[in-house]
């Protein structure tokens, strides 16, 4: 039981796609921080990455506070001029829209500038790029679910063998990880039907015990809180 999440918190928290991978109600602190983008930061479309992704977790309906944490994204972004001018300028005209706009409508601005992103209004470059955070904020949420699912059952070996092998089938999250959890997850990978549950056991306790590092390890156990909340199915 709870195995999982180890994978959690290598998959989510060592990669850092805190942005891409929140709910789509409830964008995450680190993506609506207003703090100074990294130096040395892309030119053109690809500059704009790291915020589009708290405009393209918006819905039409989103409640307030989203549309209020989005205005704080675009007047961070404003703020910082080389970076913003990088931007095509049908988005710096939304981006500056959406800080100036009254509580009442920042939902609405932000969700064009996410429906026009994903439609090309603003080029091809960054449609595409848009296009793949959706995909990965997509592909995370589902990985959370499976998660959860693995994390509630009495016999976690066979879930977590098929989450860690669609981990290791992408090569650039999975040389994130921690070297040991890496090695793990392989024999995890490659373990027999007998072996399963105890291999996913181990991963469990090393995660929780901090075998991975305090950051894995402080995720673990956030995942273990939440599935132990979750309602069973």
């Amino acid at each position: 039981m709870g195995a999982a999440a180890v994978l959690a918190a290598g998959a989510m928290a060592a990669v850092g796609v805190a942005a891409a991978s929140a709910s789509p109600s409830s964008p995450s602190p680190a993506a609506t921080s207003t703090a100074a983008p990294p130096a040395g930061a892309k030119t053109g479309a690809h500059a704009g990455v790291r915020w589009l992704g708290v405009f393209l977790q918006l819905k039409a309906d989103s409640p307030q506070a989203v549309g209020d944490r989005a205005a704080k994204a675009a007047a961070a972004l404003v703020n910082h001029p080389k970076l913003f001018a990088k931007l095509p300028p049908a988005l710096q005209t939304d981006v500056k829209a959406l800080k100036d706009a009254a509580p009442a409508e920042r939902v609405q601005d932000a969700y064009k500038i996410k429906t026009t992103a994903l439609s090309g209004g603003y080029g091809v470059e960054v449609q595409k790029r848009a296009e793949q955070l959706v995909k990965t904020a997509t592909e995370a949420a589902g990985l959370r679910q499976e998660l959860r699912t693995v994390f509630t059952s009495a016999n976690p070996g066979a879930g977590l063998q098929k989450i860690a092998d669609q981990v290791i089938s992408h090569p650039k999250l999975f040389a994130k990880l921690p070297a040991n959890l890496q090695a793990d997850l392989k024999a995890l990978k490659g373990a027999a039907p007998a072996d399963l549950d105890t291999q996913a056991n181990k991963i469990k306790e090393t995660a929780l015990d901090g075998g991975y590092g305090a950051r894995i390890q402080k995720a673990a156990q956030a995942l273990g809180k939440k599935a132990a909340a979750a309602p069973a199915a």
